[in-house]
């Protein structure tokens, strides 16, 4: 009888620890989940000489750029905070290139914007994923091999809040 009496006042404690253990495997399933929906991945194909993104659009929080190369050429992926038009941004000229005319680049430097990342130049054929962390605003996407920028290699991309 005394070992009956235990399990009884032992039953609280029990049932207790078990409703705990379910709150904490909800709570942490719900976590789960709202992690797994702020992550998100835009493709983006970048051609000679056009970039195209799969949404022109995002939320806050990480984002994964998935850059495919369907091109001929070598190109590279630069991701910038900006109010400035995306056809607009400051250049600056670089020296010519195999032989070219004087070319331009986007001056990843000027105070109208804020450079976040890049994917450094990868060649046709390939693809590079680089993930970065949003806030709220405008972005441009563009490839700055020189003269890219200028044949209308760019993208607006615009995040907003969750």
């Amino acid at each position: 009888m005394t070992q009956f009496h235990l399990t009884i006042r032992q039953m609280p404690l029990g049932v207790l620890l078990l409703c705990l253990i379910f709150v904490i495997f909800v709570f942490d399933e719900f976590s789960n989940a709202q992690s797994k929906e702020s992550e998100q991945q835009i493709t983006v194909v970048l051609k000679d000489f056009s970039v195209h993104p799969s949404s022109q659009k995002g939320k806050t929080g990480t984002l994964t750029l998935k850059a495919m190369n369907e091109g001929l050429s070598t190109h590279e992926l630069v991701i910038i905070r900006t109010d400035l038009d995306p056809t607009a941004l400051p250049r600056k000229k670089v020296s010519p290139h195999q032989g070219m005319g004087m070319e331009f680049m986007v001056n990843e430097d000027d105070s109208g914007m804020k450079t976040i990342d890049e994917i450094e130049e990868f060649p046709a054929g390939t693809s590079q994923t680089k993930t970065v962390v949003l806030d709220p605003g405008h972005y441009v996407l563009f490839c700055n091999i020189p003269g890219h920028y200028d044949k209308g290699m760019y993208a607006s991309l615009h995040i907003v809040k969750q």
